[in-house]
């Protein structure tokens, strides 16, 4: 019967996890990226199956 942390120490002390905003730092480049691959569908790289 252990409760499950958010963080270690949130069992000692009061705890608020200061989470930063989710922005992309980046621009999207995901096509430039994708011309010199052999196969691409619907935004992802398409790979030999290896395993049977």
């Amino acid at each position: 019967g252990v409760e499950p942390l958010a963080h270690p120490l949130a069992a000692v002390q009061d705890v608020q996890l200061r989470l930063r905003e989710d922005v992309a730092s980046e621009p999207d480049q995901r096509q430039a990226h994708q011309q010199s691959a052999p196969a691409v569908e619907d935004g992802l790289f398409l790979v030999p199956r290896v395993i049977e």
